[in-house]
């Protein structure tokens, strides 16, 4: 095949872009995360957290849009006018010109205003606790990912452990069997233990894949970037009694805080209703100039000028049914908000429950299950050295083996859960 010159020009521009394009390269240094920098990382892209903060933003907008109801128009109006004929009778041989020009402001009072405000600044706060229970459960996504990779690489460790373990025993019964100091049952039984222990290589590996596949889309972070994470699977007290943690979720908890303001903003909408059966005020002021020729300067305006008022008050008798019909309307909203308060607090105390109990199995677990790897290792190596003397046969030390594996399976799965149940009591408290 023949390239031209342009040709050729293209396919090293090509390579030239492809190799100075920005991306991750083989000697590019990992990226190190810890806990705290994942979940910060969580809330930067998420896009739950970005929808909540848009969603703050419109609150605060009504609020604006609700104070401006209660607040005074102010304007500057100018107009000139020709009046030639009045119903089609001609007054005057030429036409009649005026002109007005006015600096004026309006206001309308209500009672039904002035509370929309203070229910427009409930619906604000309602919006500040959504952003924060948001905030809140993407924490706790992100940290049970990031312990959920932990995890699959301490299993991952475990299941090579046993293969190598289980390989060097293979090669041992094989060379027992060679000098004729074993049987060829040893070697079947070490050739399918080391088989097992591939296909759960496979399957942690396959795991270990997966986990970091979802933190990296969690994140937002590109396959091709390298990924440390700081190994935290150990044991980290967070004692918090039970009474203290119900305490703390009542005051903190972002739903509980929606709760209540959603009261709130309930109660203030029953007294906008009931405005409709309250007197309004319109005040109307305007500091005008009239006259039939046009002035020689501003100073002529403002000194002709002259204020104008008026006030207008009403307030209505009967309007259809439809205030009383609205009043009720918002005292059910209100008698359902009440309710709704009162089903999250019960929800929230039996979270908290949940996530304490939790915490304490999880607690425990760790720690019978730290004793039981000491007990296993110390079986193998008994199995080992009895074997060693023909005190015991290959399936001893197989069982032994798979003892020894599922303990530690087991106690990783402990830590994990203990860890992914601290932080489920620190989110069902209300904490940050």
């Amino acid at each position: 095949m023949r390239f031209g010159s342009k040709s050729l020009l293209v396919v090293i521009a090509t390579l030239f872009v492809s190799l100075t394009a920005p991306g991750a390269r083989a000697d590019d240094p990992p990226l190190r995360l810890d806990l705290d920098r994942c979940v910060e990382m969580a809330l930067e892209v998420n896009v739950s957290v970005l929808r909540a903060g848009y969603d703050l933003d419109v609150a605060r907008n009504s609020v604006i849009t609700s104070a401006s109801t209660v607040l005074p128009t102010v304007g500057i109006s100018a107009s000139r006018s020709t009046s030639p004929a009045v119903g089609g009778v001609i007054i005057s041989p030429t036409s009649t010109r005026s002109y007005t020009t006015s600096l004026y402001f309006r206001e309308l009072v209500t009672v039904g205003g002035v509370i929309g405000v203070f229910e427009s600044l409930s619906s604000k706060r309602v919006s500040d606790h959504n952003l924060r229970q948001v905030r809140q459960g993407v924490s706790y996504d992100a940290k049970q990912k990031y312990l959920e990779v932990l995890k699959s690489e301490r299993l991952m460790a475990v299941r090579r452990e046993a293969l190598d373990l289980s390989q060097r025993r293979l090669d041992k019964a094989q060379a027992l069997v060679d000098v004729g100091s074993a049987v060829k049952s040893d070697v079947l039984r070490a050739q399918v233990e080391v088989s097992r222990n591939e296909l759960e290589l496979i399957s942690a590996t396959n795991a270990l894949r997966l986990a970091e596949t979802d933190l990296r889309h969690f994140l937002a972070i590109s396959d091709e970037v390298d990924l440390e994470l700081e190994d935290i699977l150990e044991t980290k007290e967070v004692d918090y009694p039970l009474e203290y943690a119900l305490a703390e979720a009542m005051g903190k908890r972002p739903d509980i805080g929606m709760g209540t303001e959603a009261l709130g903003a309930a109660r203030a909408a029953v007294w906008r209703e009931r405005s409709g059966w309250l007197p309004y005020v319109s005040i109307e002021g305007d500091y005008r100039w009239f006259d039939v020729e046009s002035p020689d300067g501003l100073s002529d305006v403002w000194d002709d000028s002259d204020w104008y008022w008026t006030v207008y008050g009403a307030v209505d008798i009967f309007d259809g049914l439809e205030t009383f019909s609205q009043v009720r309307s918002a005292k059910a909203s209100r008698k359902s908000a009440e309710q709704n308060l009162f089903q999250v607090k019960r929800d929230a105390a039996l979270e908290i429950k949940r996530a304490f109990y939790n915490l304490e199995e999880a607690r425990q677990r760790v720690k019978i299950s730290r004793e039981t790897v000491g007990l296993a290792e110390e079986e193998l190596r008994l199995a080992e050295e009895r074997f060693r003397l023909g005190g015991a046969t290959m399936l001893e030390q197989i069982d032994s083996q798979v003892a020894l594996s599922e303990a530690r399976t087991s106690y990783v799965e402990a830590l994990y859960d203990y860890l992914l149940s601290q932080a489920e009591l620190v989110r069902a408290m209300g904490k940050d």
